[in-house]
């Protein structure tokens, strides 16, 4: 009797199976393989990013059913462990809070039937010097993967549109038929004459007499009435905060008339936006990102950053 209490605790004490990034191993209530490691992973442009001083890091699992009965996984996002190289450990997120950008093709975990597979991420929030260097899943039945440095890839950012400058209505607010306003006197001359270049003409109708002296009048297009408002001003930047960082960190960019950004660079290489307002506009070092300036573009203008950023 002893000796069968010892052997059932001794299988229920049994160490998980052990793999790396390729593996296929049993997790849950079937099998998981563990795909690919995207550090950093950045977000669909306009979705929420990592706190600053953190970046995302997304394991793309496929998790496979046993023949003969459903697979449960929809509890993989809670069930899954990121131990950084701090030796601290992550609890995964589900991707509808993070929207990584080659995550989003996606469908989210849940319950298989008998012999199917499905491909989805779970994402975690690493500080930006650590490393992912561990995967563990608890649950019905456990696993485990190391990952070495080399199966770490950086995520690829999703493209960014270009945004068409918006169009100055120039007449009554018709931006497709351009009338140019003239200042100047307006003078009444008779059908046929042509009007001294700078003037408005008004056409006297034939026999309805002498028209009398016209009254100066000066008009103004609504356009330059718009730049006059301050609704198009070229933007600014004062200073970049931190003067520094490295790729998946928050860059705060402090100046004038930036909430109209149409696109942020760092030493030409487009930044994902997560914050914009007149005197301040946030991103994200983008992968692929050198040490350069920070341009921000808006319908109005270019604006440089007084200092070169330096990516870490």
């Amino acid at each position: 009797m002893l000796l069968a209490v010892t052997l059932l605790a001794a299988a229920c004490s049994s160490p998980p199976p052990v793999g790396q990034v390729g593996s296929t191993l049993s997790a849950l209530s079937g099998t998981v393989t563990f795909d690919k490691v995207l550090s950093p992973a950045p977000v669909e442009h306009g979705s929420l990013g990592a706190p600053y001083g953190h970046k995302l890091v997304a394991v793309v699992l496929t998790v496979h059913s046993t023949t003969g009965s459903s697979g449960k996984f929809g509890a993989i996002y809670h069930n899954s462990k990121l131990i950084d190289s701090k030796k601290l450990g992550h609890i995964g997120r589900s991707t509808a809070k993070y929207n990584v950008a080659e995550c989003v093709s996606y469908p989210p975990f849940a319950t298989l039937g008998s012999g199917q597979s499905a491909t989805g991420c779970v994402v975690f929030i690493l500080t930006t010097a650590a490393t992912p260097v561990e995967l563990k899943i608890s649950g019905k039945s456990s696993a485990d993967w190391t990952i070495a440095a080399s199966a770490v890839q950086p995520g690829t950012a999703a493209p960014v549109s270009p945004v068409a400058p918006p169009k100055v209505p120039l007449t009554d607010g018709s931006p497709s038929t351009p009338t140019t306003l003239l200042a100047g006197p307006t003078t009444t001359v008779a059908p046929g004459t042509q009007a001294i270049s700078g003037t408005s003409t008004t056409t006297a109708t034939p026999g309805a007499g002498t028209t009398p002296a016209t009254t100066p009048k000066t008009s103004v297009a609504p356009a330059a009435h718009h730049a006059h408002a301050g609704a198009t001003k070229a933007p600014r930047i004062v200073h970049v905060t931190p003067r520094s960082g490295s790729v998946g960190s928050r860059v705060a960019i402090w100046g004038k008339h930036l909430s109209a950004a149409t696109q942020v660079t760092i030493n030409g290489v487009p930044a994902f936006v997560s914050k914009a307002g007149a005197g301040k506009v946030v991103v994200v070092v983008p992968v692929g990102a050198s040490s350069g300036p920070v341009v921000v573009t808006t319908p109005a203008g270019r604006a440089t950053s007084p200092r070169t950023f330096i990516v870490l």
